[in-house]
This record gives structure tokens, sequence and C-alpha cells, in this order.
């Protein structure tokens, strides 16, 4: 015997949204919706009005039964930690990330995404003098961790080991780090460019970049290939070859840039190393103005220095959040091909720059 059809749903009536249906809109997880239609904290204050907009205009109304279900449940049992993501970094990096500067952005960019998903973000250092990679893989594999972001790996580290088919993973830089995982950064190459637009706009014509190898290779070389890029737009004479140089070469590095900016007639730099024009004074000739600097990762906070802002907050955020739609898709493992998110920066002028006039 077979079954009745079910019967037509009365013409004109629609079914009524749900709260997937609001998250869907909104581009957030359902669990999003529910901390944000209950105003918690926990959300920002944009995000929940954002939401609430949403969900008032898809005319979204609270179930208050399963509220109280939920309560109810969610009262009978002992509350669960939220799933964790794994956040991996180089022992030799680790130290960044204890101090002032950009890596400990990333980890609260991280956190505050992580919070609005109803994640926890948890730091493994691995390396010789931490955890091996067979001890890490074994810790992830106990806890049932399944979502990685890998982040700030040295040059000379080219593979990490891990059971990369049971994992959802992406690369914050580290680019040269096997495997080829999906990469966020923020764009130093639009950095690069945008600070030396800036500087042309400000008046100044003989400008040189700075540039340390170390970074150049562990991000793949975006800072020499913007510089290449805007050099190409102005006269042959003004161009300046960039000054390159490795970490170690620290304690030469004075006399280095003293000599480069003194031989090649420089009035600016361009540098990540936002300290590198400091100790010049009068080193660079009788009479010489002091030396401009646009800093291309340039501190929020920093009054003194102009230059470009990276937003490693948000670098931060963009990476749990591609992790987090990577494992509600299931999608394990390497990817076939493997995609980079750039997030751009923006000008922040400051007296290391002061706009120079024509007449000098």
């Amino acid at each position: 015997m077979t079954e009745p059809l079910p019967l037509p749903a009365p013409e004109g009536s629609r079914r009524s949204p749900r709260m997937r249906d609001v998250a869907a809109r909104a581009g957030v997880h359902q669990t999003t919706v529910s901390l944000a239609m209950r105003n918690h904290a926990s959300i920002p204050v944009a995000t929940r009005e954002r939401i609430r907009a949403i969900a008032e205009e898809m005319g979204y109304r609270p179930n208050p039964l399963l509220d109280a279900f939920n309560f109810h449940r969610q009262s009978s049992h002992p509350v669960k930690s939220p799933p964790t993501i794994a956040l991996v970094i180089d022992d030799r990096s680790s130290r960044m990330f204890q101090k002032i500067g950009y890596h400990p952005l990333i980890i609260k960019g991280m956190r505050l995404e992580a919070a609005v998903q109803g994640l926890q973000v948890e730091l493994f250092v691995t390396g010789p003098d931490s955890l091996s990679a067979a001890r890490l893989n074994s810790i992830l594999v106990a806890r049932g961790i399944t979502g990685v972001v890998v982040a700030t790996f040295y040059r000379e580290v080219e593979r990490l080991e891990l059971d990369w088919h049971r994992l959802c993973a992406v690369k914050i830089e580290s680019r040269h780090l096997w495997p080829p995982l999906d990469v966020i950064s923020n764009d130093q190459w639009q950095a690069t460019r945008l600070a030396f637009t800036r500087l042309r706009a400000l008046g100044y014509r003989r400008i040189g970049m700075a540039i340390c190898h170390d970074d150049e290779q562990r991000l793949g070389d975006p800072f020499r290939a913007g510089l290449l890029v805007e050099q190409m737009q102005i006269p042959a004479a003004d161009r300046v070859p960039p000054l390159t140089f490795w970490a170690h070469e620290e304690e030469e590095l004075p006399a280095r840039v003293s000599n480069w900016v003194r031989n090649e007639g420089i009035d600016a730099v361009i540098s990540n190393w936002n300290h590198i024009v400091d100790d010049l004074g009068d080193s660079v000739g009788a009479g010489r103005r002091r030396i401009a600097l646009a800093s291309i990762d340039k501190g929020e906070d920093d009054k003194e220095v102009a230059g470009v802002v990276q937003n490693h907050v948000l670098v931060g955020r963009r990476a749990v959040e591609q992790v987090r739609n990577l494992l509600q898709i299931s999608a394990w493992g390497v990817p076939e091909t493997s995609s980079v998110t750039f997030v751009p920066g923006f000008w922040v002028d400051g007296p290391s720059a002061p706009a120079r006039l024509r007449a000098e």
C-alpha cells in the first residue's frame, strides 16, 4: 500500500524564518545569531545590531518553547568546553608572540573571532626546543582538535609533518612551509606601493627601501616586488636600489644604512624596521636635513611614525573564520590548489615624514 501524498500548504502560506535562515543572510554561524538575539556581551555591538536588524527585516521571532528546552538541556548537563582551534607556531618565532608588536595582535584577532563563533584558541609551539611534530600530532588526535592555524615559521623550517588528512587548516604567512595550505596574509606588496606613492605625494624624490632578507623570504618577496612596480613609473634617475640585510647583521646596520643614504642621495626611507634611520644623525653629510621614514608596519598607537598600518587583528580573525568554514563543509586535508587572502593596510601621516616643500 502506497503512502498518501502530503497535503499541499494553504495558498499564500510560507514557513516562518528560522535562526539558520538569519545566520545564512548575515553570513555568520547560528551560535552567533543566538548570542546576538540575547544581547550577549561576547558579540561586538555593531554585529549584534546588524544581526538583530536582519532578523527584524526577515520577520524572525525567537521560539520561547525552544529557548526553554535549551535552558533545561544546558542546566541538566555539564557544560563542555567549546571546540578548540590550534594555533601552531615555530619555537624560534615564539618570542615574537610574547612582546609588543604585530604577533600578539594576530592572537587577539583570532580570539575575538573565536568568541563570536563559539570556539576557543590554544597555542602550541613546535620545534627542536619544544614539541616535536609527532608529539604535537598525537596531542591533536587525543584531544580531537581538527582545526589548525599555522603561523610565522622561519625559512629554515621547510615542512610540518602532521596528519593533514584529518585536519582543516590554513597558514598565516609562512608561504614557504609545506604543505601548501590556504594562506591569510597582510598585503605587504600593497603596503609598499602605498608608502612609496604617499612619499612621492609629500614631495620626496630619492626614496630608498631597506628590507630584511628574513622577512622577504618568509613572505614571498612582496616588498621588493611592490617597490619595483612603483619604480618603473618614475624617471630612471630617481630609482634607488634597495638595501637588503639579514636579521643577524643588525649591529652592522647603522653603518651600512648611513653609507647607502649618503652615496645614493636618499631623502626618504621605506622600511618595516621602524628604528632604521634613528641613529643616522649627521653621518649622512653636513647640512643635510633629517631623513624621512615611512614604515610599512606602523603600530596604530605609534604617533611619531608615518606609514602603513597593517591590519594584523583582521588577519587573525580571517584565519579563524576560514578554518571554521572548512570545518563546516568537512574540507579535510591539503587543498588541490591553495589560495591566498590578502588583507590591505592603510596610510597614516606622522612626524617622521612631513610634507616637503617643492622648492627643497
